[in-house]
């Protein structure tokens, strides 16, 4: 058969394996590997048996390392010329007092591991009392046909193939697009852009703007200026008690002057004036501070007047009018000034705020124009000079009181929004230091903007996508609840070949109560003295019966049994010969237990004679040596030196091949093989005498043992004549009586 068949091993720091590195070619994966003790077979086996453990320790990785080593990995590859573009592997790395990581497993294959530590596992530790806790069923396959339900079930699979990898392409082209822009990987939003999420209903991402629109942000902001100066705020308007005051003086009344009318009419309108005059002369009043002429008695009289009136309550209320309504402009003339300097801080923020993208869309409060409040100050100005005319009346009405208020307003309006400013202008200055927080803000818009555009564009082959997965989710049900219809009790199909296995090794000796899920040795149940009871080879029995068995117990339908993939280690252990050759035809037979389409089998083995059963009796097609981290192809003989003399033999006898050397030692070879086997209390001279023609032969014995012992000749040379009749008297006994021995040579 064709070689077809790639099997590669490398592992390092596995047991003894340090480096190893092999490959071999096979015609099936019925395989036994012949390896010394030491030599590291177990270890493979244990290499095996992690992908079957549900959860894996760090003792595992312990038990599989090198001695001294910390670190080690182990790969597998078996390619099949038939099974185009398939690749089965299984790969793992380990180390030391940490968990093995199984990195890769394509096989498709159910490993089912004998070795010692299954024995201990799961019998030894139970005193050879099986674990009965087996639920579940496996599916059959209903006897209906469901071929246009599994074609179209195909077919769907291989559009929705398709179409996922169109949209793939697609999600493909959006990460080059944000690689493009140098964001980093490890960025939530970036790893966010993915297949899965398209079509993950709880995964959502909100951007306003759009990916393009952000691109000229992220532009933008690479052009930032260098050293670019702090944008600083206004002063806060200070708080004022000036309108209040305002407001309290129009609304008091006050005693008039009783000076006569005409003189404070006259000196009203220029009072500011003659206050400024009398405070300028000197003490002995005797020059006028703005002439200089000497004051006569006519001024000092006018000088005296004056006095008077200034000393009066109304002079008095009438210069407070002024003094408030100095102060009251003086105030407005600040907030003239912080108002123009908000209006260029403004300016200079608008100007610099394309800078910062996360702030294009924020900008700072507007101050009222404190121009409309013209008309509110006139309304004081009025009230105020009003007042001077006569304070004998209170004139604070609701105009007056209104302008009062929205003068106020304004002042809280202005300062308010210069702490909102503050906020901003805070976070400008920041973002501005910290240029690169800022990009990594806007990278992450970037890609929630580039998922979203991606997700709009694609919304239709997204939902052809889920379409397809609803079709295929509907004809695996169907298929499924169809093929439902015949299910079978896990447990009940361990208990069964676990009895017939039993019966086959031990007859009656030992069964099996499914009740009380143990072994039964005449009648008395064996719960907790089994491994009292079990020999050593028994024990080896039982726990190699119950592993076959158990495979039903990871089979959840039928098909599953074609998955199979057995690895036996020494499974003969203590055994007698009869048990072994027992164990040989159980694993012969494993694929009409199961009801495979093929078995796929790797027996590991120390024992020659084991390894001899096995390929004499087909159990195995190829077969191999582990040596030198190295698999070797295995010579017949090393292992069947008895079929290859006989071959050679016939072979000459036949007329096929020509006598040699060692031709007299296969003809000895060949007579002790049976001698012992049939007759084994009785000499080979003896025995030889009871074979037709061979005392004719007058020198077949001579030939023996002169050819064979390597002793100094005493006789004469023989010729290929003579050697030939000798081989014609073997062969035509063997095949006289031994017929099937010939024939298996032969085949």
């Amino acid at each position: 058969m064709a070689k077809n068949i790639s099997i590669e091993i490398i592992s390092t720091n596995l047991g003894p394996h340090e480096a190893l590195n092999t490959k071999v070619q096979t015609s099936s994966l019925e395989i036994g590997i012949y390896a010394n003790n030491g030599s590291g077979k177990t270890f493979l086996s244990r290499a095996f048996r992690l992908s079957t453990k549900d959860e894996l320790q760090a003792s595992d990785s312990n038990k599989l390392l090198t001695i001294g080593k910390n670190d080690g990995a182990f790969k597998l590859k078996i390619t099949n010329a038939s099974e185009r573009g398939v690749n089965r592997n299984f790969e793992f790395t380990m180390s030391r007092d940490k968990i093995p990581n199984i990195t890769k497993n394509t096989t498709g294959y159910l490993f089912r591991v004998f070795n010692d530590d299954y024995i201990k596992e799961n019998l030894e530790g139970l005193k050879y009392k099986p674990n009965g806790q087996i639920q579940g069923y496996i599916l059959g396959k209903e006897k209906i046909d469901l071929t246009k339900e599994k074609a179209e079930l195909e077919k769907t699979k291989s559009e929705l193939e398709t179409k996922e990898k169109e949209l793939k392409e697609k999600v493909k082209t959006a990460i080059e697009d944000l690689d493009d822009l140098s964001i980093r990987k490890n960025t939530g939003e970036y790893q966010n852009v993915n297949f899965n999420n398209l079509f993950n209903p709880t995964f959502s991402i909100t951007e306003t703007q759009k990916f393009n629109d952000l691109i000229n942000q992220h532009n933008q902001l690479k052009s930032l200026p260098d050293n670019l100066p702090d944008l600083r705020n206004v002063s806060y308007l200070k708080k004022t008690t000036t309108t209040t005051l305002i407001s309290e003086f129009l609304n008091e009344s006050f005693t008039k002057s009783s000076i006569a009318e005409v003189f404070k009419q006259k000196i009203k309108n220029k009072q500011e004036f003659v206050e400024t005059g009398i405070k300028l002369l000197d003490e002995t009043k005797s020059k006028c501070p703005f002439c200089e002429q000497n004051l006569e008695e006519n001024s000092l009289k006018l000088i005296d007047q004056y006095l008077e009136y200034l000393s009066e309550t109304e002079a008095q209320q009438i210069k407070k009018s002024n003094d408030l309504y100095a102060q009251f402009l003086s105030d407005k003339k600040e907030y003239s000034e912080i108002y123009k300097l908000s209006k260029n801080l403004e300016l200079e923020y608008i100007k610099n705020q394309k800078y910062i993208p996360s702030l294009s869309d924020i900008n700072l409060s507007e101050f009222q124009d404190l121009k409309k409040l013209d008309t509110q100050y006139k309304i004081i100005h009025d009230a105020l000079e009003k007042k001077k005319e006569d304070i004998a009346v209170a004139i604070l009405n609701i105009e007056t009181k209104t302008a009062i208020e929205n003068i106020e307003s304004w002042i809280q309006n202005s300062n308010e929004k210069i702490q909102s400013n503050a906020a901003i202008l805070k976070s400008f200055n920041d973002k501005k230091n910290n240029i690169n927080s800022e990009k990594l803000d806007l990278n992450k818009r970037l890609c929630r903007a580039r998922f979203n555009e991606l997700k709009t564009a694609q919304s239709d082959k997204i939902k052809e996508i889920d379409n397809c997965n609803l079709i295929i989710k509907t004809l695996q049900e169907d298929i499924l609840q169809k093929e439902q219809n015949e299910k079978i009790s896990k447990k009940q199909k361990v208990v069964e070949t676990f009895t017939q296995l039993l019966t086959k090794f031990f007859g009656t000796k030992y069964s099996f109560d499914d009740t009380n899920f143990c072994l039964k040795f005449k009648n008395h149940l064996l719960e907790s003295n089994a491994s009292d009871v079990l020999s050593n080879g028994e024990k080896s029995i039982v726990a190699f019966c119950f592993y076959i068995a158990e495979t039903h117990k990871f089979i959840d339908k039928e098909e599953d049994y074609n998955k199979l993939f057995f690895i036996i280690d020494d499974p003969i252990s203590s055994q007698d010969f009869h048990f072994v050759y027992a164990t040989s035809q159980i694993i012969r037979t494993l694929n009409k237990l199961f009801n495979t389409q093929k078995l796929r089998l790797i027996v590991l083995t120390h024992n020659l004679e084991f390894m001899s059963i096995l390929i004499r009796n087909k159990i195995i097609n190829q077969k191999f040596v582990l040596i030198d981290n190295k698999l070797k192809t295995l010579g017949n003989e090393l292992i069947m030196p008895y079929e290859e003399h006989l071959r050679d033999v016939y072979g000459i006898s036949q007329g096929t091949k020509t006598p040699s050397h060692t031709t007299p030692n296969s003809l000895r070879h060949i007579l002790e093989t049976i001698n012992r086997f049939i007759a084994p209390d009785i000499e080979l001279n003896t025995f030889c005498e009871r074979i037709d023609d061979f005392a004719e032969n007058e020198f077949l014995y001579s030939l023996m043992h002169d050819g064979s012992h390597g002793g100094i000749r005493l006789q004469k040379g023989y010729t290929e004549p003579m050697i030939k009749a000798a081989c014609d008297v073997v062969a035509n006994y063997v095949l006289k009586d031994f017929s099937g021995q010939i024939k298996i040579i032969t085949n």
